[in-house]
């Protein structure tokens, strides 16, 4: 169990960290703006998750069926027992519900700092911000979203409208 999160963990991270890389090293080049426009940072650390979750059905033979039952009909969706549910769910592999957390968020955080990145382009931020930006994003996920969003005002959007 704890081979297979660590393999997991490790694949996670070496997986997004080419793209942080590229944005806080050569923000501005061309072949940098090419990858982030792609859909590879979003795909490939979504794939990781979706393998991650087939390596806990196969290691720990879940009857999914049931599960789904009492999460989705027996206590609803968001049912006060859902919290308590799941946590008895991953009681007995704890390292899972911490990496399946983990692998969350670091695809929730490339998505985001996927977007400020392209965002930021467009508003023309000097190439340290875009750095400063992602790197924020990266170890904070929202909290870095938000200071972008308070620093954004003051870099409008380039557009064919506003430009002299």
């Amino acid at each position: 169990m704890l081979i297979l999160s660590t393999v997991f963990f490790v694949l996670i991270n070496l997986v997004v960290s080419p793209f942080y890389l590229l944005i806080m090293v050569a923000p501005r080049r061309v072949a940098t703006q090419q990858v982030l426009k792609s859909v590879w940072p979003l795909l490939l650390p979504a794939f990781v998750h979706v393998a991650f979750i087939v390596a806990i059905m196969v290691y720990s033979h879940p009857n999914i069926i049931g599960i789904w039952q009492e999460l989705y009909i027996e206590h609803g969706m968001f049912g006060a027992t859902t919290v308590e549910f799941l946590s008895q769910l991953y009681g007995t592999h704890a390292e899972f519900a911490v990496l399946h957390g983990w692998v969350h968020i670091v695809v929730g955080d490339m998505f985001m700092t996927r977007w400020a990145y392209l965002d930021a382009l467009s508003r023309h931020l000097p190439s340290w911000m875009i750095s400063v930006v992602a790197l924020l994003i990266g170890f904070t996920g929202p909290l870095g979203v938000l200071l972008y969003f308070g620093i954004r005002p003051f870099f409008p959007q380039k557009t064919a409208l506003n430009q002299p």
